[in-house]
């Protein structure tokens, strides 16, 4: 690992263009041959998702999908939210935060985010 954090890494995969997705109420879609495309949508206040989708049976299945909180001014991004085929997680349940799940989801998005930067995934190579 390189020092970079979470927010580093989402705003790297964005081509440094993380605070317009929220001015602009924005999606992406990043591609890198031989993997799944991978979605990047703004779905919330200070919200956003990270999506790779397979198709089965002619729908679109998230796997995995995570919802990840952006905080702009403090340039700090915290998972929400994960599923994938088998497993949906959440850090809060009933208002109260899972301090396991936050870590544990958390660590996940940091080693998927340097996942995505190995296997080439960059905003130059975006979907236009």
């Amino acid at each position: 690992m390189d020092g970079k954090t979470r927010y580093d890494r989402i705003n790297e995969l964005l081509g440094g263009n993380l605070r317009n997705m929220f001015v602009e109420g924005g999606h992406t879609k990043l591609v890198s041959k031989p993997y799944m495309d991978l979605s990047i949508e703004v779905i919330g206040p200070n919200v956003i998702s990270l999506t790779h989708y397979y198709e089965l049976n002619g729908d679109l299945v998230p796997d995995p999908d995570m919802e990840v909180i952006i905080h702009l001014e403090e340039e700090t991004a915290e998972a929400l939210s994960y599923q994938d085929t088998y497993v949906y997680r959440r850090v809060d349940d009933d208002g109260k935060v899972d301090e396991r799940a936050k870590r544990e989801l958390n660590y996940f998005l940091g080693v998927w985010l340097n996942n995505l930067k190995e296997q080439g995934f960059t905003y130059e190579n975006r979907v236009l």
